[in-house]
């Protein structure tokens, strides 16, 4: 975490000119950049922090983390870099639990007619304990003709199995948009994951690859139909090997000025070798998204089924919903609120000796912040989670904790 204090205090030396002074494009876009530290101390409980079967015991901690963010907004791109460091240290055995998350994304409109972007994440997580903090970064708008959505609050990654151990992630993405006339686009991506589970009783890791290519037409000023077609292959160190196609029909719906629907819907061909037999399933594969943004709030609510998904178990069907939602009380308090389901099924175990039929993950965080000073921030954090699945459940976890937080470099 000192590698990652010492990047941004360098970095908050450049600070933004005040909102009332920052220069705005010709479409409207605030461009200048921002960069800031904060630092938080905090102390709570939680009644099963390790998600334990045999260990169940609630226990006090005391929380030490540094956030470190950096946007900077042009005429044509919009860059966001954050990093995310936090040690946990409980009273009795538990001992201590450290996460780190390395975020970075890059849009550019390199022409009136291409544009393109490049992402790249890395984690490390014990215990799943980034399920319970909501990481909040500035909401920068994406550059002039990009269709984008608010960022997730809770990090997306954790599954059933990673939960109960340490888990390793690193993932890039790369793509974007050609528009082929003032009504008709192409939008094409690729990338590469990395996922490594690691625990006392079971390993298991897996490289991932996935891409797609899609249509896109406006048949009004409110309405975009389109198609495209997602393609994955993801090899599981056992061997298992998994490769899925899917193709899709979108829609991207304007319904108001700051609401927002997306819809894909398609059907979804797997094939899954697990070194002995090789096995074929077709599916339905749909997403959709509803999100509002508004003056001091934003909303998402996301839902979806996946015919395959892979998880550090092995590849399952899948169900998932989810809903965010931010709002600014006033000019010194805010809440933020995320929650999120699960539900695995029809697996293809590649764990030695976990095997499953069906499981459920749910977790829920909330954060209520407020200035008490220049640059000093406090509040409260809540979590829950929740872990279901055949046989025997642990109990569910359940947090909550004060916090003092400063921040270095931009006040915002």
């Amino acid at each position: 975490m000192s590698a990652l204090i010492a990047l941004t205090a360098a970095l908050a030396v450049q600070t933004t000119p005040p909102a009332s002074a920052t220069p705005t494009s010709p479409e409207g876009r605030k461009v200048g950049k921002s960069a800031y530290l904060d630092v938080e101390a905090g102390a709570g409980y939680a009644t099963n922090p390790q998600l334990s079967f045999t260990s169940d015991n609630g226990r006090a901690f005391g929380r030490i983390s540094g956030h470190a963010v950096y946007t900077r907004v042009s005429e044509r791109t919009t860059t966001v870099l954050s990093g995310f460091a936090q040690n946990l240290t409980y009273t009795g055995r538990y001992g201590s639990q450290q996460s780190l998350s390395v975020d970075a994304r890059h849009d550019a409109a390199v022409s009136e007619r291409l544009r393109l972007f490049a992402d790249a994440t890395a984690a490390y997580d014990e215990g799943g304990q980034l399920d319970t903090r909501i990481l909040s970064v500035p909401d920068v708008p994406p550059p002039p003709g990009s269709l984008g959505t608010p960022p997730e609050l809770i990090l997306p990654g954790s599954d059933f199995l990673s939960v109960t151990g340490k888990y390793y992630r690193f993932a890039a993405h790369g793509g974007g948009s050609l528009a082929l006339s003032a009504l008709d686009s192409l939008n094409f991506s690729t990338g590469i994951e990395r996922s490594v589970f690691r625990s006392q009783l079971q390993d298991s890791d897996y490289w991932s690859i996935p891409a797609s290519i899609g249509y896109d037409r406006q048949i009004s000023p409110r309405t975009h139909v389109g198609a495209r077609v997602g393609f994955q292959n993801t090899n599981y160190n056992g061997p298992a090997t998994v490769r899925v196609v899917t193709p899709q029909a979108t829609l991207r719906l304007l319904l108001s000025e700051r609401l927002t629907f997306d819809a894909a819907a398609g059907v979804s061909f797997a094939r899954v070798d697990d070194g002995t037999r090789t096995r074929h399933s077709t599916g339905a594969d749909a997403q959709a998204t509803l999100c509002r943004q508004g003056e001091s709030s934003s909303f998402c609510a996301r839902s979806g089924i996946r015919q395959q998904t892979a998880t550090t178990a092995g590849p399952a069907k899948s169900i998932f919903a989810g809903v965010d939602y931010s709002h600014r009380l006033d000019a010194d308090s805010s809440i933020h609120f995320s929650l999120d389901a699960d539900h695995y099924s029809a697996p293809i175990s590649v764990v030695t000796g976990h095997t499953f039929s069906r499981s459920n993950y749910y977790r829920a965080a909330a954060d209520y912040t407020r200035r008490i000073g220049d640059r000093w921030f406090g509040g409260v954090n809540l979590a829950a989670r929740k872990l279901t699945q055949a046989g025997l459940d642990p109990d569910a976890d359940f947090s909550g904790s004060l916090f003092i937080r400063y921040r270095f470099g931009d006040v915002q």
